[in-house]
């Protein structure tokens, strides 16, 4: 390996131009800015040519400078570089084509590490330089402002022979700001660096000045042979307008056969990643990292829980802290919980445990299915749910699913639908003798709901007494009907300011009493999850409220699961 210098550009360049990356990373000037920090290393070959980072001590690759045919000769000898010189093998800001055309070789020989804080924004050029069209109102009433407040601002191409001070004299006023970082610190380094080699570099210097002071300037380079890329954009913040000027007159005078404008990526940070979204970036330039794919399957320990936990929040849309901690300190596992572990991370996992159902014995239920998402879409649930299947073969298994399609190719089938109604209020309006009450025997309502059924889920005190529970963690309700003194049913619903959902409905009788009880107590829009033979004046949508990996010997009529876990 060789350092990289500014002197090699023309020994790489036919390499840079053959694999014509759109990440900015791929840029030589980039290189050079940050070669500093990065510590640059490079081997030509035949067919590639390779380049090493070493960043604080941690070693990894750059994807191959090459065609996708020969991305196999050169992936393979950058593996047997990296186990030769003893560290582990990676690939930073690898680009969506070039992943697609490694999984096609490789299979799932690497695994993939999606880093969205690293992705390139990427712009329509004449957006940026017209300011045209209502996505651009905002930014264009900033810009007019600056030229109302400053008519006799200049635009000028920079020179270092004759700029050199002032661009200097503007970074060190940066420089000296009180909150500068390490990482801004660095960036002028960069910055130094490429003022210092203009004349060895394809860049352009663009500048604004009022007064004949310096008040912002852009340095930027081409990319391919469609896109530039922003390397530098300072500008004074207290002047209103003036970045949207700098950025559009530049564009107005520089490089104008370009049809994108490439301004890297935000790092994550929040105000940053704002200002970027609001100019609409045309794309973006998704980067993700590469490792060999050392992961495996195995049972979770005690030492995983809070990962997992991690996960589940994370993840689970309708889960907060309150409903969370409920799965972790009354379902939750280890033994019965499957996970990925991958560079001692857990980057998916799926739990099980047993399920009582009638006429049936060794039954499961499949829950918590997650992969975190810098993974996701490289099937590592699809080798989760195969492991499953296979350590429960030949056992009955059930999952609530919000994608049934998800499963069907693991051989799971519809077991139990629903019917979702939105009530039609005006169809109950009469007096009844239902009331709620909330001294009813759940327990005794179920069984003698359940009575006609064939397949059913088995419950019990305990189950009822964890329920009330769950609900609270899950801020929802469980209330009865009675008539007459008598119990004939019970909800279980959540609210919101708009709506009431009805999760559970058992009704023993007295229907339309109970649905006049509910459309007079509940002035808001009113959704029910029942059974579908219960016949309701409504809207009414199936929806798959239980998959099974095997078959039932019983009527879907006959069947009634709707396990609230």
């Amino acid at each position: 390996m060789k350092q990289l210098q500014l002197t090699d550009y023309n020994k790489i360049k036919k390499y840079l131009d053959m694999a014509d990356y759109e990440g900015y990373n791929s840029n030589f000037v980039t290189m050079m800015m940050w070669n500093h920090e990065y510590h640059i290393e490079y081997e030509i070959h035949e067919h590639f040519c390779i380049m090493l980072h070493n960043y604080k001590g941690i070693k990894y690759f750059a994807m191959p400078f090459t065609t996708p045919k020969y991305y196999q000769e050169a992936m393979d000898y950058m593996l047997s570089y990296s186990q030769k010189h003893h560290f582990t093998f990676m690939i930073d800001c690898a680009v969506p084509s070039f992943i697609k055309e490694i999984k096609k070789i490789y299979g799932d020989r690497f695994i993939f590490e999606r880093t969205r804080d690293f992705d390139d924004y990427v712009y329509d050029k004449d957006m940026l330089k017209t300011l045209s069209g209502k996505k651009m109102q905002k930014r264009r009433n900033h810009y007019n402002n600056f030229l109302k407040e400053y008519p006799n601002h200049q635009y000028r191409s920079l020179s270092i022979d004759s700029d050199f001070d002032l661009i200097l004299s503007c970074l060190n006023k940066w420089e000296t700001d009180k909150n500068a970082s390490e990482s801004l610190s660095s960036e002028v380094y960069g910055i130094m660096f490429l003022l210092s080699s203009n004349h060895l570099l394809d860049i352009k210097i663009g500048g604004i000045f009022i007064d004949d002071d310096l008040k912002a300037f852009i340095i930027a380079s081409p990319l391919n042979h469609s896109t530039i890329q922003i390397h530098v954009e300072k500008a004074d913040k207290t002047i209103r307008g003036l970045y949207p000027a700098i950025l559009k007159e530049f564009l107005d005078h520089e490089y104008s056969s370009y049809q994108y404008v490439n301004r890297e990526e935000d790092m994550g940070l929040q105000n940053l990643r704002i200002s970027k979204q609001r100019l609409h970036p045309s794309h973006m330039v998704e980067k993700s990292r590469v490792f060999f794919n050392s992961s495996y399957i195995r049972l979770a320990n005690k030492n995983d829980t809070n990962k997992i936990k991690k996960l589940w929040f994370d993840h689970f849309e309708d889960e907060d802290s309150s409903s969370t901690e409920y799965v972790f300190n009354y379902q939750y596992n280890p033994e019965n919980t499957y996970v990925i572990s991958f560079h001692h991370k857990i980057i998916s996992a799926l739990q099980i445990h047993s399920l009582s159902v009638s006429g049936y014995k060794d039954c499961y239920f499949i829950y918590g299915v997650v992969t975190d998402q810098p993974y996701q879409n490289q099937g590592l649930m699809k080798k989760l749910m195969n492991r499953v299947l296979d350590d429960y073969k030949d056992k009955r298994l059930y999952l609530q699913a919000y994608h049934p399609e998800i499963y069907q190719s693991f051989g799971f089938k519809d077991s139990h639908t629903h019917q979702l109604i939105q009530l039609q209020k005006s169809e109950y309006r009469k007096e009844s003798n239902a009331i709620f009450d909330n001294n009813c025997d759940y327990l005794s309502i179920y069984m003698a709901y359940c009575k006609d059924y064939k397949e059913y889920g088995i419950r019990d005190k305990k189950y009822y007494h964890d329920l009330k529970i769950r609900l609270e963690a899950y801020h929802e309700n469980i209330i009865g009907f009675k008539s007459n003194h008598q119990d004939i049913g019970y909800m279980i619903y959540h609210e919101t300011e708009e709506e009431l959902y009805i999760s559970e409905f058992i009704v023993l009788r007295q229907l339309e009493d109970i649905l006049s009880l509910i459309s007079r107590s509940f002035h808001k829009e009113i959704f029910i999850e029942c059974q579908n033979d219960l016949n309701i004046h409504v809207k009414v949508k199936e929806i798959t409220a239980m998959m099974c990996n095997q078959e039932s010997h019983t009527p879907i009529s006959t069947r009634f699961i709707n396990e609230i876990y």
